[in-house]
């Protein structure tokens, strides 16, 4: 196992942020509407703009029903 930049887990968050939440079925809207975390932070998330917060992962991960390491985890 590698280590990973920041840079490089901001870019796995983004993608598979984005992923998990249209295999869901999620709008970012929606999305952002049951985790309690803004549209705009979901957007910045999702754009490698912003680093989200643990708290923020968390919140995303229950209600996207994955690991937080699913959402940081690098894709193959």
């Amino acid at each position: 196992m590698s280590k990973q930049t920041i840079q490089e887990l901001r870019a796995n968050l983004a993608a598979n942020l984005r992923t998990i939440r249209a295999a869901k079925g999620y709008a970012q809207d929606s999305l952002a509407l049951d985790s309690g975390v803004h549209r705009t932070m979901l957007s910045k998330i999702e754009r490698c703009l912003t680093n989200p917060s643990l708290e923020t992962l968390v919140k995303l991960a229950n209600t996207l029903e994955v690991s937080v390491s699913d959402l940081l985890s690098e894709q193959n």
